[in-house]
């Protein structure tokens, strides 16, 4: 038998590579939902950003200029809307929170309401960090949701559930099994904006829909009693980034363009 096949051996090299992902908040070729990629040779996450940095000068620049907003940003928030199928990005000079643009998710599997299961095909919902960039996805590229959070796995416990799923993304394509899909382009330029950033200074924010149009009270039947304190968590968070749909607009490759004054 080759030592490579020896499974205390594997152990092994699992254990010590894990703080490595962690550290790096890179996904290679390691990403348990996604197929491998296409690509011939895995790219690093500096040559994706070199192969997609030209995006940002192309289109989401000009937006940020258009606002005298600096870029980067010193932050961001991104807030998506599952009935409105948007993903809104938020960038903060400051201190003050600015919406840049409005992303059409192509894609968002299930119904209103939280994930709370492996295989219920649930775009969470909540309040989350993005935690690690994946340059080989199958779906283009993506960037991982920190779900299950804190929240959820305190309500799991709660419900005596066990196996929450895992591996959540904004990805590229246009299909979803419980991630946002916002199509190639998109992702293209929220990779590399994420990416200038940095992980640990964007924040996503995702309900069943806009609870500055409508509240999203009273919570659906059939779901969970703590669904009221999540919602209410929900709505204090949009609630700091007020605006109205009456925003001006445009086009793009990459979707409407919708930006506050």
């Amino acid at each position: 038998m080759s030592p490579y096949q020896t499974p205390g051996l594997v152990v092994i090299i699992l254990l010590l590579a894990l703080p490595l992902w962690g550290a790096a908040g890179v996904l290679h070729e390691f990403e348990l939902p996604e197929e491998p990629g296409t690509e011939e040779r895995a790219l690093t996450l500096d040559e994706a950003l070199e192969r997609y940095g030209p995006r940002i000068d192309e289109s989401l620049r000009p937006r940020f200029d258009a606002l005298g907003l600096s870029y980067p940003p010193e932050r961001l928030t991104l807030i998506g809307l599952k009935e409105e199928r948007e993903l809104e990005l938020w960038a903060y000079e400051n201190g003050q929170p600015h919406r840049v643009h409005s992303y059409p998710v192509k894609d968002a599997s299930g119904l209103p309401g939280p994930k709370r299961r492996r295989g219920d095909f649930q775009v969470p919902e909540g309040i989350y960090r993005l935690d690690a960039f994946n340059p080989n996805s199958a779906y283009h590229l993506s960037l991982r949701v920190n779900y299950p959070n804190y929240f959820d796995r305190r309500m799991g416990k709660l419900d005596g559930r066990e196996d929450l799923g895992s591996n959540i993304f904004i990805h590229g394509g246009d299909a979803s099994r419980g991630c946002l899909a916002i199509g190639d382009p998109a992702i293209e330029e929220l990779f590399v904006l994420v990416a200038d950033v940095g992980l640990r200074n964007t924040r996503l924010i995702i309900a069943p829909h806009d609870p500055r149009e409508r509240t999203i009270f009273p919570i659906p039947r059939g779901l969970p009693e703590w669904t009221n304190e999540l919602y209410q968590r929900i709505e204090l968070a949009v609630a700091d980034y007020a605006t109205t749909r009456s925003v001006a607009s445009g086009s793009s490759d990459a979707g409407e363009i919708q930006t506050a004054p």
